[in-house]
């Protein structure tokens, strides 16, 4: 959750005596798109680097402005997350298994036995004088080579160690502005006293939507065509605490159909008066309205009541399923808000976590363009779908590639922990496919990929290149556009590469009879090459290739 002191804001008096009316600044347009891409190119750039090495400094100067840098830094923080680094990361696995006997899986447990060992050998301290020598033993105890990594072990959870890691795909910049005015009508909204909701007709379920602000925890009064939820403030008399509740129901609300046409929020402003903030139907679109189109508002309602009437009993049961070590490391924990990205707001029930990869548990509406919608966003977002109804059921059985959980009776949890997998899975691929797809298209446009440009590309190091390239996926797209792979040299289209043959005769013919070397067919034809390829790394490559050496 934004803090209202981040938010780029203006604050107006629209009357004599009234409350001060508060414009956000939301982004409106892809102005900042460029800026956004740079941002995350960046922390691409830093993947499993140290916490400790990125630059913060580096996005404020991309946007020139420490309060929209904070904020685009939150929001990318839905995709980019810091992790610690585990003992599998740096030791082979019979040395994590010899450790793990010892009962010794991660560093607080190294750390742990080291205090021990420090109590039973010495006074409880090890000083400047004894510490080398007494890691050096602990090390050579443990099977450890160095006590240099026994040091490494020992603060890897450290908050400076952790590594950057990203959860699903790549976001586009269109995500992160969506992020961006989702998060800040939440943030005003999450401080608001009162929040009144003009809807456009009387809702068809209007018991529905009172239980679900019994269940959101939020005092709620739904009268005629107004909507009208209470904030309440905590011991410490702020507001957003119990305010993420309300957000996270008017959310669901919006996008599961409720027809708001307008809304007003008494913001309390922690430094001085109240604001009056002020939603028009763009503003609501934030949130998620209008998000399923002409769904049945009724239906769709429904089905969130009966998912969120689940959900203590679907958290049990994974619990259980931990507790018993089934469930692959995954861990479950309430969703704080919906899924935002372009042009979608999903509610999300839960969130599962591991190492590093955050994937939302999300509800299915019975709608047919949401259900095809949300295959599609399956395919670059690692999610879950959780079925309510039948008529949900069917929606999510119509694509295969959707992970679904139909949660109706007790032992329906035990597929979650395969959802999650299949669903990690499936959005690695299609990444994989799609940063395939434009190496490919690339070759095709320009002749000629080098190696080093496809390591970018496919994301990987040069010497993974030639494994990344060999896949079956990998060579079944390049035999439609007859792409050759050169290893070393890159990927050649047929035409470039018949070029380069005619070339490495030519050059043949030229030496004829006469004595030379390996040398001189090298730089010759190396030349030649370059002018025909328009490429200079791994001509050597190219030419053992051809056999002209």
């Amino acid at each position: 959750m934004l803090r209202l002191g981040d938010l780029r804001k203006t604050t107006r008096r629209s009357g004599e005596g009234g409350l001060r009316t508060v414009y956000p600044r939301f982004l409106r347009d892809r102005t900042l798109a460029p800026r956004i891409e740079l941002a995350v190119k960046y922390l691409e750039s830093m993947l499993g680097r140290r916490r400790r090495d990125l630059d913060a400094e580096v996005v404020v100067q991309l946007f020139g402005d420490h309060k929209l840098a904070r904020c685009i830094v939150a929001c990318l923080g839905e995709s980019y997350r810091y992790r610690a680094r585990t003992f599998a990361e740096l030791l082979a696995p019979e040395q994590c298994a010899a450790l793990a006997e010892r009962g010794i899986a991660d560093a607080s447990s190294l750390r742990l036995w080291l205090y021990r060992r420090v109590n039973a050998e010495l006074p409880g301290f090890a000083g400047a004088e004894e510490r080398a020598p007494f890691l050096r033993a602990a090390a050579a105890e443990l099977g450890i080579a160095a006590s240099d990594v026994l040091e490494t072990l020992l603060t890897l959870d450290a908050l400076v160690n952790a590594i950057l890691v990203r959860s699903g795909s790549q976001p586009s910049s269109d995500d992160v502005i969506a992020r961006y005015n989702y998060a800040t009508s939440a943030a005003l909204l999450a401080n608001a006293s009162i929040v009144r909701v003009s809807l456009a007709r009387v809702p068809r379920r209007p018991e529905t939507i009172r239980e679900l602000c019994r269940l959101a925890g939020v005092q709620g009064a739904l009268g005629g065509r107004e909507l009208v939820l209470h904030g309440r403030q905590d011991a410490l008399n702020n507001w957003a605490r119990n305010g993420a509740r309300l957000v996270r129901l008017l959310s669901a609300l919006l996008a599961c159909g409720l027809p708001a046409r307008s809304a007003e929020a008494v913001v309390a402003n922690p430094t001085g008066e109240d604001w009056l903030f002020r939603l028009d139907a763009e503003t609501l679109s934030y949130l998620g309205a209008h998000s399923h189109g002409s769904a049945d508002d009724g239906a769709v309602l429904d089905g969130l009541l009966m998912v969120w009437q689940q959900a203590d009993a679907l958290a049990a049961e994974f619990a259980a399923l931990r507790r018993s070590g089934a469930v692959g490391g995954w861990t479950l924990r309430r969703a704080a808000g919906p899924l935002v990205v372009a042009e979608t707001v999903l509610p999300a029930l839960f969130t599962c976590a591991r190492d590093g990869l955050h994937v939302p548990l999300v509800v299915i509406p019975p709608d047919s363009m949401a259900g095809e919608g949300l295959a599609r966003l399956a395919g670059r977002v690692p999610l879950v779908a959780l079925a309510a109804g039948e008529d949900a059921v069917q929606v999510a059985t119509n694509d295969a590639s959707l992970p679904v959980l139909r949660y109706a009776e007790r032992g329906d949890t035990a597929a979650l922990p395969t959802l999650l997998d299949a669903a990690v899975s499936g959005v690695a691929r299609k990444a994989e496919e799609a940063r395939l797809g434009a190496a490919i298209g690339e070759a095709l446009r320009t002749g000629v990929v080098t190696e080093p440009r496809l390591a970018h590309l496919l994301g990987c190091a040069e010497d993974d290149v030639a494994l990344r390239v060999a896949l079956p996926a990998a060579r079944l797209a390049r035999q439609e556009p007859a792409l050759h792979y050169v290893e070393g040299f890159g990927l050649c289209r047929g035409d470039v590469l018949d070029r380069a043959r005619e070339a490495a005769a030519e050059v043949a013919a030229l030496r004829g009879d006469a004595p030379a070397g390996r040398a001189w067919v090298v730089r010759q034809l190396g030349r030649r090459l370059r002018q025909v390829t328009g490429a200079s790394e791994g001509i050597e490559c190219l030419i053992d290739y051809l056999g002209a050496a």
